[in-house]
C-alpha cells in the first residue's frame, strides 16, 4: 500500500511540473529552497538530473534524498510539497531599500541585488535597463567573496554612473562605508542561503535568485 501512495504522489508530482524539461538549478540556490522548507538544518552536497524525467535529485550531508521539480515549485520526500516564496521581512526590505546606490526608470521598485564581478549581470544589462521603460529598477551591490566585496565597494565609494557600474578596474577605491554596505547585504541574502548574485526583489517582498528564476516570476507579477 505504501509503495503504491508513493507512485501516485510521484505521478501527481510529476504531472504538475507539466513536463518542462531543463537544466536543475545551482547547488546554492537548492540550498535556499531547502532552507524554506525544512526545519532541520541540512546541507545540500550534490544535485543532479534524473534521466527522462522533469526532476533534480538531491543529495544532503546528512543522507537524506529529495526530488526537486525543475521549475522549482515542488520537493518530494514521500509527499508532495509546495515551494513557498522566498520573502524578506519588512525590516530586511528597508534596510536593502536603504542601500540602493542608483535608479533608472519609473513605476513599482524591482530592486537588483549585484556587483561588477558577476559576469550574468553584466551580458544581461540591456534586458534590465528595458525593463526601466516599466519598472523603477534599483540596484544595490553585494559582495560574499573579498574580491567581490572591494569591487562593489568601489562603486559605492566613487559613485558609478549606470553605464560604468559594471566595468572593472585595477585600482580600486575601497571605503569603509562601502565594504560596510556590501557586507551587511549579504548577511541579510546569507540568512536565506542565497551566496551569489544577481538577486531581485519585487515590490511585495518576494526574491527572485538569478536570471531564469527572475524572468519566470516577472511573468507573473
Amino acid at each position: 500500500m505504501k509503495g503504491k501512495r508513493n507512485f501516485l504522489t510521484l505521478t501527481a508530482f510529476l504531472l504538475l511540473t507539466n513536463g518542462t524539461f531543463a537544466e536543475c538549478p545551482s547547488l546554492p540556490k537548492v540550498q535556499s529552497i531547502l532552507n524554506r522548507i525544512s526545519k532541520a538544518q541540512l546541507v545540500v552536497k550534490e544535485v543532479e538530473e534524473v534521466k527522462d524525467f522533469p526532476l533534480c535529485k538531491v543529495k544532503t550531508v546528512e543522507g537524506e534524498t529529495f526530488f526537486l521539480s525543475l521549475n522549482e515549485k515542488y520537493l518530494i520526500e514521500g509527499i508532495l510539497l509546495r515551494v513557498p516564496p522566498l520573502v524578506l521581512s519588512k525590516k530586511e526590505y528597508k534596510i536593502l531599500k536603504r542601500n540602493v546606490i542608483l535608479s533608472v526608470g519609473k513605476g513599482p521598485e524591482i530592486l537588483v541585488i549585484t556587483n561588477p564581478l558577476c559576469k550574468v549581470c553584466k551580458k544581461n544589462k540591456g534586458k534590465l535597463l528595458k525593463l526601466s521603460k516599466r519598472f523603477k529598477i534599483s540596484f544595490v551591490m553585494v559582495g560574499f567573496k573579498k574580491e567581490e566585496v572591494n569591487a562593489a565597494a568601489d562603486v559605492i565609494c566613487t559613485k558609478r554612473s549606470i553605464n560604468t557600474l559594471f566595468k572593472t578596474k585595477d585600482n580600486l577605491k575601497v571605503c569603509d562605508l562601502g565594504k560596510l554596505k556590501a557586507w551587511t547585504v549579504a548577511e541579510i541574502l546569507k540568512r536565506y542561503g542565497i551566496t551569489g548574485a544577481p538577486i531581485f526583489v519585487f515590490p511585495d517582498r518576494k526574491v527572485a535568485v538569478g536570471i531564469k528564476d527572475f524572468e519566470s516570476m516577472l511573468e507573473d507579477f
